[in-house]
Formats: structure tokens, C-alpha cells, sequence
């Protein structure tokens, strides 16, 4: 997994992060902060697209309650 050398402070950090909070080694540590980090990355990109839909409504006169109205029925 060791795709560029880190800062010696960022290992220092990862060191103690991974002890203090439990994990069993610093790639665990590691492998659970970049699946956290995706999920949130991913989650920002579908409230962009989500904002962006919305706005696209908006602009055609379409409220959000009515577009929703639609899946109800």
C-alpha cells in the first residue's frame, strides 16, 4: 500500500491516532481513515449532483414537493 513516502510528522500522527484509538496497526489505521475519506468524498459529489438537479428544476418552474409528488403516485 505504500504509495509515496509520508512526512515523518504525518507518521508520528498516524502512530499515535492508531494507539490511541485502538487499532491493531498503523495500516489498519490507515486502510479505515482512506475508506472514511472516499465516503465522504462521495458523499459531497451527490449532494453537488443532487444540488445541481434540484437547480435544474427550479429553473423549469418544477418545486421540489411537486418532482417528489411524482414517485408517490
Amino acid at each position: 500500500m505504500n504509495m509515496k513516502t509520508l512526512s515523518s510528522k504525518t507518521e508520528k500522527d498516524i502512530a499515535e491516532m492508531a494507539e490511541e484509538f485502538g487499532f491493531s496497526s498503523k495500516n489498519e489505521f490507515i486502510s479505515q481513515a482512506i475508506k472514511e475519506k472516499i465516503l465522504e468524498l462521495k458523499k459531497m459529489k451527490f449532494f453537488a449532483i443532487s444540488e445541481r438537479i434540484r437547480k435544474g428544476l427550479l429553473k423549469k418552474g418544477i418545486k421540489p414537493k411537486e418532482f417528489l409528488k411524482e414517485f408517490k403516485s
